[in-house]
């Protein structure tokens, strides 16, 4: 069927290719048109190779909404130590021990794109002082703040980029020194954005207060200290599911009549 004439889509699932799609079959499949994803990722498919092919490619925007109240909920859990006082037989009622109140405190969002604004508006609604640092100033009515002093003023970091190979470890060690002792760094999208390996030994010697990340293999019992780890499944709500299934095929449709939308090469 891929080899008869006709101008085709592709509209591949990553979990049966492993999420590595075999980029040389795009030579081999006659007026080939688009590949259109149905994830929000689009780095497990070669976009330059497509683009020089003349083919699209496109992806579906992630919902914003359940990956953003995930990233509030791991707030809470880093802020009230939920990993360490789940490995304590007893807690010890010292100053050392103060947990994390939320109200007042300072979110720095990075990014201020769908899913970083709405983590702006949760933490707003949650009596939060919100700044943020993006490429370009917004219209927002958040503080805008450069990227070095927001990582000295924020309690909690919400890094909220999409993983490109501009912004892998965009998060770098030399910002992460920046941070208060008292402060976290919260991320629900993927954890190659920030130095992990870094911000978990920092956490470990308790030079910053605590972080929280996804991890499909491990769980809060394989890290020392206020390490909070959640599965990759923030997004799978029947809401987001829904709403993406709809862009999906609003992608589709957009290629079939030449006016392409959600294009990411």
């Amino acid at each position: 069927m891929l080899k008869e004439k006709g101008e085709k889509i592709l509209c591949p699932f990553p979990e049966p290719m492993n999420w590595n799609f075999p980029n040389e079959f795009m030579e081999t499949i006659p007026d080939l048109k688009a590949i259109c994803l149905s994830t929000t990722s689009y780095t497990w498919v070669d976009g330059l190779r497509a683009k020089k092919l003349g083919v699209y490619l496109t992806n579906v925007p992630n919902p914003p909404n359940g990956v953003a109240e995930a990233a509030i909920f791991a707030m809470f859990a880093v802020a009230r130590r939920f990993s360490t006082n789940l490995g304590e037989k007893k807690f010890e009622y010292t100053p050392n021990n103060f947990l994390q109140e939320i109200t007042n405190k300072t979110m720095g969002v990075v990014g201020l794109g769908t899913i970083g604004t709405r983590i702006a508006e949760l933490g707003k609604k949650l009596g939060m002082n919100v700044i943020y640092w993006s490429r370009s100033k917004k219209n927002s009515e958040y503080t805008y703040m450069e990227l070095k002093n927001l990582f000295k003023t924020a309690d909690f970091v919400f890094p909220a980029l999409i993983l490109n190979e501009d912004t892998r470890h965009f998060i770098s060690s030399k910002l992460i020194d920046l941070m208060k002792p008292t402060a976290s760094l919260i991320t629900t999208l993927n954890s190659d954005i920030i130095d992990l390996g870094y911000v978990l030994k920092k956490v470990k010697q308790k030079k910053v207060y605590g972080c929280a990340f996804e991890d499909p293999m491990k769980t809060v019992m394989d890290y020392e200290g206020n390490v909070f780890v959640m599965p990759q499944n923030n997004w799978y709500t029947k809401e987001t599911v829904d709403t993406k299934m709809k862009m999906w095929i609003d992608s589709i449709i957009s290629v079939i009549k030449g006016k392409p939308i959600n294009l990411v090469n």
